[in-house]
């Protein structure tokens, strides 16, 4: 991965490392998310998730942006249908 990889180029990448189908990328979306310890163990815990948009290049984005001390960022790769159902059930208030 290059700074000039788009979100999608390392969404097909990680299928295909992982022996998925790169065509189905687009059940699948880059997350950066924003946390830091604190969870059961010290194990680290997200407070913030945005989705990165396809044609974004999250490495560039990674050079450009840094969290606050004590607070680190992570890339996840999350199914499409859990965003969007997170997404609903916080607009209907409940979460």
């Amino acid at each position: 991965a290059t700074p000039r990889c788009s979100a999608r180029a390392l969404i097909r990448e990680a299928l295909e490392r992982y022996g998925l189908n790169p065509e189905d990328f687009g059940q699948f979306a880059l997350c950066d998310v924003v946390g830091r310890p604190g969870g059961a163990g010290g194990a680290w815990q997200g407070e913030h998730l945005r989705e990165v948009g396809d044609a974004e290049r999250p490495l560039l984005l990674q050079e450009l942006w840094k969290p606050k001390a004590g607070w680190s960022r992570r890339f996840e790769i999350r199914r499409r249908q859990d965003l969007d159902r997170d997404r609903d059930r916080d607009s209907n208030g409940a979460g």
